[in-house]
């Protein structure tokens, strides 16, 4: 009797054992909960959707709470799924794509905690995602005010942009075009632009019809002395903050080697001379028209 009594209770406490370890699922998410910044590790083991909306340079860059994914609302969400029509005020009117939105974030009836820098998109898609019907999304705040456990630590230099080589030339040049916050220049004259065509994504900026002698005066052809500032101001006005890419180019990479120089004499640190337009053999050429001629009045 007594064996049959213990294994009726060993048998029971496997059950007990079994449905505990099926149940042990963090906290039941009922949608009333407050969930923010300073108690989100109390949640971090549930059955959750925890969401980054932050970029993904801010991700590496500046660190990010372990168990949350990246989902970027600046790199991926707007202009695909949402588009704000009235700054951060959300209307649905906003919401450009409901598959997309469903796609990314799944169940509606599931839990879902949102964060970001500050709080801002964090709180912008909560409120598109509520408009849609989802039921329990939570705006836990921004990373700045995380003090909790969970924190991995960011590089303070990753970019998201892959590492340029040491020459960025005609040969490789389209590999680097349209990298976020670079500059790209063209300083032939505007004519030439449309005459003998250009790179999409370069800008003209004149050298002979603007730059000389109202920025850079050449004392000594095209050997640059610091004495051929003329005006920083207009120099950092038109190229802008110092530590961003600048890729110049010109007819034949003269023009943008000068200017290499002075943008670095003055403390630009990522200039690159692309060179000369003769030697572009890429895929963004637009073609120019011979018989084109300008005349600047």
């Amino acid at each position: 009797m007594k064996k049959r009594l213990l294994s009726v209770l060993t048998a029971l406490l496997l059950l007990t054992l079994a449905v505990s370890c099926s149940s042990d699922k963090g906290p039941v998410i009922k949608g009333d909960e407050e969930i923010t910044m300073a108690t989100v590790d109390q949640y971090l083991d549930g059955e959750i959707r925890f969401v980054d909306l932050r970029n993904f340079a801010d991700f590496y860059n500046g660190g990010y709470i372990a168990g949350f994914e990246a989902v970027p609302f600046f790199d991926y969400l707007e202009g695909r799924a949402l588009v704000r029509n009235n700054g951060w005020e959300f209307s649905e009117a906003d919401i450009a794509s409901k598959a997309i939105l469903e796609n990314v974030f799944g169940d509606k009836e599931s839990a879902i905690v949102l964060m970001c820098a500050s709080g801002t998109r964090a709180g912008y898609v909560k409120d598109a995602l509520d408009s849609l019907g989802y039921t329990k999304v939570f705006n836990a705040g921004g990373l700045k005010d995380y003090q909790g456990s969970h924190r991995v630590l960011g590089d303070g230099e990753y970019s998201a942009l892959s590492v340029l080589p040491a020459e960025v030339t005609m040969a490789n040049i389209d590999s680097y075009l349209f990298r976020k916050g670079a500059k790209y220049v063209d300083l032939r004259n505007v004519g030439d632009k449309y005459s003998a065509g250009y790179i999409d994504g370069f800008e003209v900026v004149s050298f002979f019809e603007y730059l000389e002698n109202n920025a850079l005066v050449r004392n000594d052809g095209w050997n640059f002395s610091d004495a051929d500032v003329a005006s920083k101001a207009i120099l950092q006005n038109i190229f802008g903050d110092k530590n961003r890419e600048v890729f110049l180019m010109c007819a034949s990479g003269t023009r943008a080697g000068y200017v290499k120089d002075a943008l670095e004499s003055i403390g630009y640190k990522k200039v690159y001379n692309v060179g000369g337009m003769k030697d572009y053999k890429g895929s963004h050429k637009v073609l120019g028209d011979d018989a084109f001629t300008l005349t600047l009045r």
